[in-house]
C-alpha cells in the first residue's frame, strides 16, 4: 500500500489521466466500431498524404541537416553535464542502447528481408519504371536503406538534444515539454501548454508501439506457422502478449543496466549472428556488389529521395515514405526522453553520433544481407518469396527466406522468434521507462511500480486491440498521428537552432588547458565564447 501511495504522490494526474483517458476512448472506438473507424481513418490518411506529404519530407529532411550541423559543427562540443561529468555507461553499451531502442520500435527485424523485395515488385516512383532489373535491385534496396536510414534517426535525435540539452544544462525534468522552453523560458513550462505537450506526445507514443507491438505479434506466430504448422487464434495471441509483459516486469525490476542494456546486448547479439550466416551462407560476392551500389544511390541521390513527392503516386507514399516519417515522428518523443536519459557525461556530438552514424552503420549489413539475399533468392528462381508475402503477408517473409537460404533452417527460424521476443520486451522496457519520466514530472528515476502501470496499460491496450482487430486500424491512424507529433518536432527544432545560438558555440570553460596564457588569450580575443547568453522568463 505505501508503494501505491508513494507512485501516485509522485505522478503527474493531469499528464497521467489525460493520456490514459484518451487512449482508452480511442481504443473503445476502435473496439465498438471496427469497420466505421476504418474507413473513417482510411479517408483521413488519404487526406492528409495529399496534402500533407510536404511538411513531412521538408521537416524530415530539415531534421537531418540540423543533425549533420550539431555534428559537425561547434554546437558539437556542449556537454551534457558539468565539464567533469562521467558517463554513465560505456560507449558500446551507449550506442546498443540507442540503436535497439530505436528500431525495436521501427520492426528492422521485420521490414528488413521484405521491403527490397516488395520495391523490387512494385518500383518506387522517384525511380520509374526499373523492374526485372539489376538495377532495379539496387533501387530497390536503396530505397529501404533510406526508409530505415537517417532520416528516422534525425527525428528521433531533435527530441533527444532538447530533452538532454536542457535537463543537463538547465537542470530541468526529462518531459518533452522542454521543447517550449527556449519560446517560454525554463521556468514556464509547467503550465497547461507543457502539460498539453506531455500528454500528446504520450498519446502519439503509445499509437506508435502498439502498431510495433501488432507486428512483432504478427511475425511471431507467422513464424510458428511456416516453420512448424502451429496455428493459434486470439487466445494464442493474448497469452504471447502476457509473457512478453512478464519478461518486462523481470526486466524492469532490474533497472536500467541490468534489465535494458541486457536485453538490448542480446537484441544485437542475435541480429549479428542472422546476419553473419546470412552473410556467409549467402551470395557474398552478389551481396557485396548490391550493397555497395545501394549505398551510393543513397548518398548521392539522398536530396531528390527526401524531397520527392508526386500526387499521382499519394497512395505509395501513404503506404511507405510518408508512413514510415509520420511512424518514426510517432516514436520520436519517446526515444528523445530516453535517449536523454543515458546521455548524461555525453556531448552533443557523441550523441548524434550514436544515433545517425553508429545506429546507420549497423543498419545497412542487415538490410544487405537479408534484404539483398531476398532478392537474389527471387530472382535466381530459387525461391518465391514474393509468393510467401501474397499468400501469407509480409510476417512470413523471413521466415522463408531463412528456410530456402541457410541450413539448420529451424535452428535459425527459432534464434529469429528470439530476437522478435527480445526487441518486443526491449520495445516495452524503454517506453514505460519514458513514459514513467514524462507523467512523473520528469524524474530520472521512476519507481518500478509507475513502470509497472505503464507497461500493464499498454498490454492492455495491445491485447484489446489485437481481439478486435484493431492493429490494423491504428496503421490507418498512423499519419494522423504523426501530424501533431510533427509539430511537436518543428517546435523542438526551431527552438533548439535558438537555444543553441544562444548558447556560446564553444564554452572555454569546458575544455582543458595546461597553459594559462592560451586560456587568457582566448578569454581576451573570444568574450562572447566564454559566457553563455540566457533567455529570459519573460
Amino acid at each position: 500500500m505505501r508503494l501505491v501511495t508513494e507512485a501516485l504522490e509522485e505522478t503527474d494526474s493531469t499528464i497521467f489521466v489525460g493520456s490514459i483517458s484518451t487512449l482508452l476512448v480511442m481504443t473503445a472506438t476502435i473496439i465498438a466500431w471496427p469497420e466505421a473507424t476504418t474507413s473513417r481513418l482510411a479517408a483521413i490518411n488519404s487526406y492528409a498524404v495529399s496534402n500533407l506529404s510536404w511538411f513531412f519530407l521538408w521537416l524530415v529532411f530539415l531534421s537531418f541537416s540540423f543533425l549533420m550541423y550539431v555534428l559537425l559543427g561547434p554546437w558539437g562540443n556542449i556537454k551534457l553535464g558539468g565539464p567533469d561529468e562521467e558517463p554513465e555507461f560505456s560507449y558500446l553499451g551507449y550506442l546498443v542502447m540507442i540503436f535497439t531502442a530505436g528500431l525495436s520500435s521501427g520492426g528492422l527485424e521485420y521490414w528488413g528481408p521484405v521491403e527490397p523485395l516488395v520495391h523490387y515488385q512494385t518500383a518506387p516512383p522517384f525511380v520509374g519504371s526499373t523492374g526485372g532489373t539489376w538495377e532495379g535491385m539496387v533501387s530497390a534496396l536503396q530505397y529501404a536503406l533510406f526508409h530505415y536510414g537517417t532520416s528516422a534517426w534525425s527525428v528521433y535525435l531533435v527530441f533527444g538534444i532538447a530533452i538532454s540539452y536542457f535537463a543537463y544544462r538547465k537542470d530541468m525534468a526529462f518531459r518533452p515539454a522542454v521543447i517550449l522552453a527556449p519560446f517560454l523560458g525554463p521556468n514556464n513550462v509547467d503550465g497547461w501548454m507543457g502539460k498539453t505537450v506531455d500528454t500528446l506526445a504520450v498519446v502519439v507514443s503509445v499509437s506508435g508501439i502498439t502498431i510495433s507491438f501488432g507486428l512483432g505479434v504478427d511475425q511471431f506466430f507467422a513464424g510458428l506457422s511456416y516453420n512448424w504448422g502451429v496455428q493459434v487464434g486470439k487466445l494464442g495471441e493474448v497469452l504471447f502478449i502476457l509473457v512478453i509483459t512478464t519478461l518486462f516486469l523481470l526486466s524492469v525490476t532490474a533497472g536500467i543496466r541490468e534489465g535494458i542494456q541486457r536485453f538490448a546486448n542480446l537484441n544485437v547479439l542475435l541480429l549479428l549472428l542472422l546476419m553473419t550466416v546470412s552473410l556467409v551462407f549467402g551470395p557474398l560476392s552478389f551481396l557485396l556488389n548490391l550493397g555497395t551500389r545501394a549505398l551510393e544511390g543513397y548518398v548521392t541521390e539522398f536530396v531528390g529521395m527526401s524531397l520527392y513527392f508526386t500526387p499521382d503516386a499519394a497512395g505509395w507514399f501513404g503506404s511507405w515514405t510518408v508512413f514510415f516519417w509520420a511512424w518514426w515522428l510517432t516514436f520520436a518523443p519517446m526515444v528523445g526522453v530516453f535517449m536523454a536519459r543515458i546521455s548524461r557525461g555525453r556531448t552533443l556530438r557523441q550523441l548524434v553520433f550514436a544515433g545517425i552514424l553508429g545506429s546507420f552503420a549497423l543498419t545497412v549489413p542487415w538490410y544487405v544481407a537479408t534484404g539483398g539475399s531476398a532478392l537474389w533468392l527471387q530472382t535466381t528462381g530459387q525461391a518465391d518469396l514474393l509468393g510467401v508475402y501474397a499468400d501469407v503477408g509480409l510476417a512470413g517473409v523471413s521466415f522463408a527466406l531463412f528456410d530456402q537460404l541457410l541450413p539448420f533452417a529451424d535452428l535459425f527460424s527459432a534464434i529469429l522468434l528470439l530476437l522478435v521476443l527480445s526487441f518486443l520486451v526491449t520495445t516495452l522496457d524503454s517506453a514505460t521507462f519514458s513514459f514513467s519520466m514524462i507523467a512523473n514530472e520528469g524524474d530520472s528515476s521512476p519507481s518500478t511500480l509507475n513502470r509497472i502501470t505503464w507497461g500493464l496499460v499498454l498490454a492492455s491496450l495491445t491485447i484489446a486491440l489485437s481481439l478486435a482487430g484493431g492493429v490494423s486500424v491504428l496503421r490507418s491512424f498512423t499519419v494522423l498521428a504523426g501530424i501533431p507529433a510533427a509539430g511537436l518536432c518543428l517546435i523542438a527544432l526551431v527552438g533548439m537552432i535558438v537555444q543553441l545560438e544562444r548558447h556560446a558555440p564553444v564554452l572555454v570553460e569546458e575544455f582543458e588547458y595546461t597553459d594559462d596564457d592560451i586560456v587568457s588569450t582566448v578569454r581576451e580575443k573570444l568574450p562572447d565564447l566564454v559566457t553563455e547568453r540566457q533567455p529570459t522568463d519573460d
